[in-house]
């Protein structure tokens, strides 16, 4: 099985000079029975109680018996179309005739808001929705504020929201009003908010997604501005004008933002840069938007039976980087429709091909990422690196003839090479993938953190490791038991592994996510890999295997960090244009002031940090097991100031390697994947970069620091269950050194098939998960500890109050507040302090103090 898992890896490899695929895979659905087609159709997907689908086509406009430039009259329906995946069939006609409004998908049912027909334009909004039997039915909306055509409307943060255009039958007669809809609430009906500050017009074209700040926003580009008149060019041609700016709406601030516009544009009136009036826009991956066709400038002059048909040009924007790229072409450009969610792609149903002709084509389309960039030597040089990392598990395997040999390698860990592993084992897969990525999307304010690394190494070293060698534990829990008695050692091991279930899913899933990406592997093979691959190798060599592995990938990931960086700036155009362009994105922002609780600021940082990295350093098995391999206490005190020494400067690189990639793709926007996700960035720049072999050893280390975490977390759990569980209540009848083994094999396949859970996961960042998760189950355990060292009154039932209390508080916290993620750890930590030392004074009892606290430590 092994062998195939590597073997794998190599397989996909792409020959060289082999052509990417475009971008987008497009193909043809049946068309719109209608068959002159409709312009301003509502374009909407819904979905039954049972999952089944339904593609509706509503409404429209159309000449029916000739063109324009002929005389032929313009005709508004009523009739709908629907579509099950094999053919059309007639669907329920609309209260009256329509066309022209918005489409607001909202978890299997629409909003068809607005439009207008021949006279007027509607302030209707109605619900479209499947009954049990699976036919589409119609029913009354709350109305919009004032009647409006030609407008703009997304769902952003579960609210709607659209923006108003023409409402009357005059193209100038305009609204910029911004109106919001809560569709848990529709009976309090539309709220009006800030009004849209920019040109005053029609037709425009928007998407909801992520902005710059990660906060969901609707973006709306382009639209015709009949209000300023027509504009000529040299050679006396009159072009109706069509606006160039993109605008958005966040409406947690009810504000709105202006963007840049596309860097090469076509030429408009006078030469100046023109949109995309009357478009389609959609979302992908965490922060692209494409922009389909549209009309670049209206002509005035040109006869209608001569105009070209609209641009199938694809654009793209990704809001990230504040940057536009051209992104292919679709079959057949067309405006004045819709566009829906379909087969795991959009839908784009009948619309206008040029003025006064329509089209009953139905273009289906989807985002296709371009796999396995890699060379053929990359995959050998990966394949290699972690088949020598199975080898040292062989190795040290013939030296763990004891219990104490594979839990705590004999004691024989050289200071340094501890100090290195501490590092590793926090080090992970979460900082060399998710903390160059949240750099990369936002700025330096959470590298304060590591100041605070550094800060905790001498409170452990003087405080807490002198408890740990000195009562000759084997898992920081045994001291819980000498201190406050054996429930509390079995919660504080319970909270201890459930922890590192937890962490292990994460650890191996979000590199497993960003590498099958840029290898086309598939995301379940990579899981698999480093999930069978770490479970091999420690279960041989033990605390020795996982300790070696450790020193060795440090000095391959860090290897990898500085060469990534230097080419990240290169590519960048250099140090100064590097710099410039990530000062320009707010990149380089290291302290955040304000007082607030809720966003960012540099002091919650601190204090959350603080709290943070209190309890791995103080409570989790997986560090106090590297201070207890060493030989004695002077040396395992050196191995933690080291770790505290590398920590800080490598942190820090971690963020300047973020804002490195920022400056990158904003230089070259065109490299980015659509659909991508924003953790994936630094494994795709690898792969796109780093010279062939190279990036294959980074990347090859990117899975060894996924194997390093889950390897730590798999032996730690063992020694927990083994000593705190195993040894001290007889459970079982297995000697504590095949019990340790047959532990850690159960949390390999755990560890595997939790993160293999989580493949469908769509997270903006799994660094704030992950810190939210570590907040809830390591702070009460850190609390317990600082009662045990530092108070003498704290009694069991007190200690076992306050760390309760402690979870229920995190989880309120969690769950209905909008307490900032960072300061999770500090409540968790202060409730259990508190309320176990205050209860202390009413659940007393009696126990022998003598050498279990700083007071009553030897002389």
């Amino acid at each position: 099985m092994i062998a195939a898992l590597l073997l794998s890896l190599c397989s996909v490899a792409a020959p060289q000079g082999a052509t990417p695929p475009a971008p987008i895979l497009w193909e043809s659905l049946p068309p719109v029975p209608d068959p002159v087609g409709l312009g301003g159709p509502f374009v909407a997907a819904l979905q039954g109680a049972d999952g089944e689908q339904r593609l509706l086509v509503a409404g429209g406009a159309n000449f029916p018996e000739a063109p324009p430039w002929e005389g032929g009259a313009k005709v508004w329906y009523a009739g709908t179309w629907v579509f099950d995946g094999e053919g059309w069939a007639s669907g329920p006609p609309l209260p009256g005739p329509r066309a022209y409004g918005a489409v607001v998908h909202l978890d299997g049912r629409a909003l068809l808001i607005g439009g207008g027909d021949s006279s007027q334009a509607t302030s209707e909004v109605l619900i479209a929705e499947m009954d049990g039997s699976g036919a589409v039915r119609f029913a009354a909306g709350p109305a919009l504020p004032a009647p409006s055509q030609f407008l703009a409307a997304g769902l952003v943060d579960g609210r709607v929201i659209a923006l108003g255009a023409q409402r009357t039958g005059d193209p100038s007669d305009l609204v910029r009003a911004t109106w919001i809809l809560d569709p848990e609430d529709m009976a309090s009906g539309w709220t009006e908010s800030a009004p849209f500050p920019g040109r005053a017009g029609l037709k425009f074209v928007a998407a909801p997604q992520r902005n710059a700040e990660g906060k969901e926003a609707l973006f709306v580009y382009s639209g015709e501005v009949p209000g300023q008149g027509p504009e000529s060019l040299p050679d006396g041609r009159r072009f109706l004008p069509v606006s160039n700016e993109l605008w958005s709406f966040e409406p947690g601030r009810e504000t709105w933002t202006q963007h840049r516009s596309p860097s090469s544009p076509r030429s408009g009136a006078q030469g100046q840069a023109v949109g995309r009036s009357a478009g389609l826009a959609w979302p992908t991956g965490q922060s692209h938007i494409l922009f389909f066709s549209g009309v670049a400038a209206v002509p005035l002059d040109l006869p209608q039976a001569t105009r070209s048909e609209f641009t199938a040009d694809v654009d793209a924007y990704h809001t990230l980087t504040d940057t536009w790229t051209r992104e292919g072409s679709m079959p057949r450009g067309v405006v004045t429709t819709g566009i829906a969610p379909w087969d795991g792609g959009f839908a784009i149903a009948s619309g206008e091909v040029r003025p006064g002709v329509r089209t009953a084509e139905v273009q289906w389309g989807r985002v296709d990422r371009e796999p396995a960039r890699l060379a053929t030597l990359d995959y050998a040089v990966m394949a290699l690196y972690l088949l020598g990392i199975l080898l040292l598990g062989v190795f040290f395997a013939r030296r763990e003839r004891t219990a104490e040999d594979f839990f705590l390698a004999g004691r024989r860990i050289p200071w340094w090479a501890a100090g290195l592993s501490i590092y590793a084992t926090q080090l992970s897969a979460i900082t060399y993938v998710a903390v160059p990525a949240k750099a990369y999307m936002d700025d330096w304010v959470f590298a304060l953190t590591s100041i605070t690394i550094l800060i905790m190494a001498p409170i452990v070293i003087v405080f807490y490791l002198p408890f740990f060698r000195r009562l000759e534990i084997s898992t920081a829990y045994e001291y819980l038991e000498r201190r406050f008695g054996l429930s509390i050692r079995l919660f504080g091991s319970a909270s201890f592994m459930a922890f590192q279930v937890a962490r292990m899913a994460i650890v191996v899933f979000l590199p497993s996510l960003a590498l099958s990406t840029v290898t086309g592997v598939d995301v379940y093979t990579c899981i698999a890999t480093i999930g069978v691959m770490a479970t091999v190798y420690t279960v041989l060599g033990g605390m020795e295997a996982v300790v070696w592995t450790d020193v060795l990938q440090v000095f391959v990931l860090i290897g990898g960090l500085f060469v990534a960086l230097a080419l990240a700036v290169d590519g960048a155009g250099g140090l100064e244009p590097a710099l410039e362009i990530a000062r320009s994105g707010e990149k380089l922002r290291w302290f955040a002031p304000g007082a607030s609780w809720t966003d960012t600021a540099s002091w919650s940082v601190l204090l959350g940090a603080m709290f943070l990295q209190f309890g791995p350093y103080t409570t989790d098995q997986a560090v106090v097991q590297r201070y207890l391999s060493t030989k004695d206490e002077r040396s395992a005190a050196r191995g933690i100031l080291l770790n505290g020494l590398v920590a800080m400067p490598f942190t820090l690189c971690f963020y300047a390697l973020g804002s490195a990639l920022f400056a990158y793709f904003s230089a070259r926007p065109e490299a980015l994947d659509l659909g991508m996700k924003n953790d994936e960035v630094f494994p795709l720049f690898v792969a796109l970069e780093l010279p062939a072999g190279l990036a294959g050893l980074v990347l090859a280390g990117i899975f060894a620091a996924s194997m390093s975490s889950l390897d730590s977390s798999m032996h730690s759990i063992a020694t927990s269950w083994t000593n705190d569980w195993h040894r001290r209540l007889g459970i079982g009848s297995a000697s504590d050194l095949q019990t340790g083994r047959r532990v850690t094999l159960l949390m390999g396949v755990v560890g595997t098939g939790t993160a293999a859970l989580f493949a469908a996961s769509d997270l903006r960042s799994l660094f704030d998960t992950f810190q939210s998760v570590l907040g809830l189950l390591i702070s009460p355990l850190a609390g317990l500890f600082f009662l045990g060292i530092f108070t003498t009154r704290t009694s069991s039932r007190g200690a076992a109050l306050g760390a309760l209390l402690s979870i229920a508080v995190l989880a309120y916290v969690q769950n209905a507040t909008p307490l900032n993620f960072m300061l999770y750890g500090a409540v968790g930590s202060t409730t259990c302090v508190v309320v176990g030392y205050l209860a202390s004074f009413v659940m007393r009892d009696e126990r022998d103090l003598a050498g279990l606290t700083w007071w009553t430590r030897p002389s």
